[in-house]
């Protein structure tokens, strides 16, 4: 994951993950007690779920885990030091879509071990990876600005976990509009206009931080025309699932 520590300072600055608090815990079965929350961040979820659960945070970032009110331990989410069927509830928000492909299968795996009940999972709904690619500055690299790079649909999210049923699934938040393909093509390397994120990046290449910022009157009458032409729809897909 190739994600700047300085954006644990002033995470979710737009309130957007408060928002979906009480989702979360309304979602959470009566009969969960010990929750793992993996990929916690700098606890934001974590320390409001221990609130009312014996919760752990997980994370690989010791600077994120500095913030964690709860139990913690600095691991991968491809190898947790914990036992089989250790935790009533395994949960991850916006974490798998940072993995490889690889990594996606050995999580789901590890997410399964130590699950002895029910896993509950958000991540952003089938996302269009290449609308927030950044262009470095320096090396010229492409990146996606987020570290995103995984797409999930429901499908392939119970596909990972063969030995566990769908209770319910959502999709919900914020929406985004999709990029016409075309269009996209056009601003990327017509324009030359690439996403221009708002939180710290770094580029997974050369580590520069700083993104080519272009915008001109082609990319301007893109981005209208894919306004005129596009749907929004939810920015997050959550799924509850049982053993």
């Amino acid at each position: 994951m190739n994600i700047n520590d300085a954006v644990w300072d002033n995470y979710d600055s737009s309130g957007q993950i408060k928002a979906k608090l009480e989702l979360i815990k309304s979602w959470i079965p009566e009969d969960v007690k010990t929750i793992a929350d993996i990929g916690c961040g700098n606890g934001l979820i974590t320390n409001y779920l221990g609130m009312s659960y014996d919760v752990t945070g997980v994370d690989i970032s010791q600077k994120a885990l500095a913030h964690l009110k709860t139990k913690k331990v600095m691991a991968s989410a491809t190898c947790l030091p914990f036992p089989n069927l250790s935790f009533d509830l395994v949960f991850s928000s916006e974490m798998m879509e940072h993995l490889t492909a690889a990594e996606t299968e050995k999580v789901a795996s590890e997410f399964a071990r130590i699950g002895s009940h029910y896993i509950l999972i958000s991540v952003p709904n089938h996302e269009q990876l290449a609308k927030s690619m950044v262009k470095c500055l320096g090396c010229k690299n492409p990146y996606h600005a987020y570290g995103h790079l995984q797409v999930f649909t429901k499908r392939r999210l119970k596909m990972l976990f063969p030995g566990f049923s769908c209770v319910k699934s959502l999709v919900f938040g914020p929406t985004e509009r999709a990029f016409n393909p075309i269009l996209l093509f056009l601003n990327h390397y017509i324009a030359g206009q690439y996403f221009h994120p708002t939180t710290p990046v770094v580029c997974p290449v050369c580590r520069r931080e700083d993104f080519v910022f272009r915008s001109n009157l082609l990319s301007k009458a893109v981005n209208l025309m894919n306004r005129a032409i596009s749907c929004p729809k939810p920015y997050w897909l959550m799924l509850l699932l049982k053993r």
